[in-house]
Parts: structure tokens; sequence; C-alpha cells
């Protein structure tokens, strides 16, 4: 009688790497335009300037203008029953630019470094989270004017240093984190593979 013998090999299945091209193509021109926005702060904070002084006349019927290239913006406001023309300066720690810039910079990062999440669901969070800041970053400013005209320094100081400032802006970034949850807009793209 003849003995077979029988050889089992176990081979073990290994994952190739994850490509990352899909992430480096998406977070190159991500980083690209942080820095673009960064670096136009200037010319970012006139445009600031053009949209709250058209909100101001628009939402609240005061008349506001822009008369030059400088993030300058003049509105009409009353002191003791004459009316006057206050300038406001839109400064860097003001403008929604930092936040925008700062929003990009941070995605392109997490696009390299977050291999598990979702490119697409980067992408959209990031697409969001930008719009909310500049909205709300806007919308700030807008109400911090308003609040001066119709109140004074009290009005100012109360809008753009206390509720309306930093406890407004940082509510607004821990919302925004949010959505870089799983249960965020995360989900928005299921992972197949590493894109």
């Amino acid at each position: 009688m003849i003995e077979s013998s029988v050889e089992i090999v176990i081979v073990e299945a290994r994952t190739p790497p994850p490509d990352v091209r899909p992430r480096l193509w998406a977070a190159v021109p991500v980083a690209v335009l942080g820095v673009a926005v960064l670096l136009a702060a200037e010319r970012f904070r006139h445009g600031e300037a053009v949209l709250i002084a058209r909100l101001l006349e628009h939402l609240f019927s005061r008349a506001a203008t822009v008369p030059s290239a400088a993030p300058v913006f003049y509105y009409e406001s009353m002191a003791g029953g004459v009316p006057v023309w206050p300038s406001v300066l839109v400064t860097g720690p003001v403008s929604a630019s930092w936040f925008m810039g700062g929003a990009l910079l941070a995605t392109a990062l997490m696009l390299l470094v977050w291999r598990r999440a979702p490119v697409a669901g980067l992408l959209v969070a990031s697409l969001v989270t930008i719009t909310i800041l500049g909205v709300v970053s806007t919308a700030r400013t807008v109400l911090s004017v308003e609040a001066t005209a119709r109140w004074g320094e009290t009005g100012f100081g109360w809008m753009m240093h206390t509720v309306g400032g930093p406890a407004l802006m940082v509510a607004t970034l821990c919302f925004c984190s949010l959505l870089f949850t799983p249960g965020g807009l995360l989900a928005v793209a299921r992972p197949t593979g590493d894109a």
C-alpha cells in the first residue's frame, strides 16, 4: 500500500499598501487654495468690507459705503441727533480669511494623514465648514456694527468681545468639528479602499 502525503501550506494574505495618489491629488489643490486665501488676505478683507456694507444696507436699511480699495467701510449713525459716518477697518482678527484659509490647510492635512476617512466626505465637510465660518464671521461683524450704531461702545464690546466674538466663533468651530465625525458629513462617502 502506498501512503500519500498531503502538505498544507498556509499563505498569509497581505493587503497592498493603500494608494495615496487620490489623497495627494485632493490635498494639493486644497492646500494651495488655503495658502492663496491667506496670502490674499488684504484683498479678501476688502471684499468682506464691501459685503458687510451691502448687508448693513439691505438688512438694517443703514447707509454704508466702501470708498477705496482699503478694507474700510463707513456707515451712517447718529450721535446726539446728528448724523455721523464712523469707519470700520476689517482687520486680520475680524476677517473670515484666517478661519477659512486655516480650515482649508487643516483639510489638506487631514486628507494626507487621516487615511480611514473618505476623501469625498472630508471635502464636503470642509466645504460646509468654510461656508459656515464665512457666514458666521460676516454676521458677527454686521451685528457688531449695528449694535455699535444703536448702543455705542457697550454694543460693540458686547457683540465683538463677548457673545458675538469669541463665544460665537468657538461655538461655531465646535459645531464644525462635529461635521468631521463618522456620524457627520464623513458619512457622505463610505470608504471603498483608500480613497
